[in-house]
């Protein structure tokens, strides 16, 4: 709940039900509240307590009834973080949210706040991620549903506010537990989807030997031999489309199961991005496309999540749509009769283009729209849909001086991704 809705009485009673289905082995509860204070305070946060016992501390208590609570208030995100670290009881741990407000990682506290939100109900905020990333902090990436539905892991937008299906985080832990869980939380040892249940591996191995997985800090000198291997394995709940290794803002290498040699009849054509931050970032993408010169035989529609809203075809050569984006992704995966053949005319809200389907290839060609990442990508896929898993080692030979984080983004046909949480590699000289 929003703290500023969360009366003394309910805390105590979430604290009781978190208490009474916590089922250690079978099912692990954390009980927690959304701390809401408007953005310029430090924007939204999800807070969570070890065990049963903590403290809430609300950015205010407007809605309470009598606006009055037993418990000392946290205005701004800076004093939530000393008050949580202060008071007695359980830990205490936080994770940077998107919602109505988005967090303002200018306020930010290693102890507290383990991890960024890039996926949830409301969006997709690679933003949010490349923003902690080059602030220096150390944190891990996970993913959750804020669908306000009462449906954990199966968060479906509707034909409301919320713009994508809920995200989810596989936690890598030694057992199931609280005592496990929250080691493996406080050790960044997570990944995020946007709801899909893939399964991701990473793991680097430096030039001497050792060897670290996601969210591990791992230290290399100048003086070590040998060249640090990231290995990789990812089995995907549709056809992988390709996965991109990062080190921070920047990007390694595009890996994908296919080249150039298997590009074939389908062209994938994808829309996304978001206005702005806040809770105005709706992007209208409403429209459709034409093929001139060639014949549609099949296509499939990617992220289209209000079944009110279907992709149509109209006769063999033309689609039309209502879409919208709030930072993910949707689109359509044509089945052309001609390979390459034909004009593509593409007619949305916020752009119209052309491009002929022969120019396109592997690498996806780019319309910017501004805004938060708006654009539109068409690119080529093989024939017929690839392996859903792969595996891949990368010699990681750019490194510069300090943290290296490294990670990686999976892309499903379908749509779907996945982000695990950086290895730290860090590097010294001499």
């Amino acid at each position: 709940g929003n703290d500023f809705q969360v009366t003394d009485e309910f805390w105590e009673r979430m604290n009781r039900v978190t208490g009474a289905f916590y089922e250690p082995g079978a099912f692990v509860t954390f009980p927690g509240y959304e701390w809401s204070g408007n953005t310029p305070l430090g924007g939204d946060r999800n807070v969570y307590f070890a065990s049963e016992g903590g403290a809430i501390t609300r950015s205010c208590t407007d809605l309470v009834p009598g606006k009055h609570s037993v418990h000392e208030d946290s205005p701004t995100a800076t004093q939530l973080f000393e008050n949580l670290k202060e008071q007695p009881g359980p830990r205490a741990f936080a994770i940077a949210h998107v919602g109505g407000r988005y967090a303002v990682l200018s306020m930010h506290d290693p102890e507290i706040e383990l991890a960024v939100e890039v996926h949830s109900s409301w969006g997709t905020f690679e933003w949010l991620v490349k923003e902690a990333l080059r602030r220096g902090y150390r944190v891990g990436i996970c993913a959750n549903s804020d669908g306000h539905k009462c449906r954990p892991g199966a968060s479906y937008p509707g034909a409301g506010e919320f713009g994508s299906f809920g995200g989810l985080t596989c936690v890598l832990a030694r057992g199931l537990d609280r005592e496990h869980v929250f080691e493996a939380l406080e050790s960044r040892h997570y990944y995020a989807t946007t709801g899909n249940r893939c399964l991701v591996e990473v793991e680097l191995v430096t030039g001497d030997g050792r060897s670290a997985i996601m969210g591990d800090i791992v230290e290399v000198s100048g003086s070590d031999t040998g060249t640090p291997h990231l290995h990789l394995r990812v089995a995907g709940t549709a056809p992988v489309e390709s996965v991109e290794v990062r080190n921070g803002l920047s990007v390694v290498k595009t890996l994908r199961p296919y080249g150039e040699p298997d590009l074939g009849r389908r062209v994938k054509i994808v829309w996304g991005g978001a206005e702005v931050r806040g809770r105005d970032r709706v992007v209208s993408w409403n429209g459709g496309l034409r093929v001139r010169g060639n014949v549609i035989l099949n296509a499939l529609p990617v992220n289209f999540w209000n079944p009110n809203q279907p992709l149509q075809r109209v006769g063999c050569e033309q689609l039309e749509w209502r879409s919208s984006t709030t930072g993910g992704v949707s689109g359509v995966i044509l089945t052309l009769e001609e390979p390459g053949a034909g004009l593509l005319e593409i007619k949305t809200d916020e752009r119209h283009i052309e491009c002929e389907v022969g120019s396109v290839g592997l690498e996806p060609r780019v319309w910017e729209c501004g805004g938060l990442e708006k654009k539109i990508e068409v690119y080529r896929l093989p024939n017929r849909q690839g392996p859903r898993e792969y595996s891949c080692s990368l010699p990681l030979t750019e490194l510069r001086e300090g943290d290296n984080p490294i990670y990686i983004c999976m892309m499903q046909e379908d749509g779907h991704m996945a982000w695990t949480s950086p290895v730290y590699l860090c590097t010294r000289r001499g």
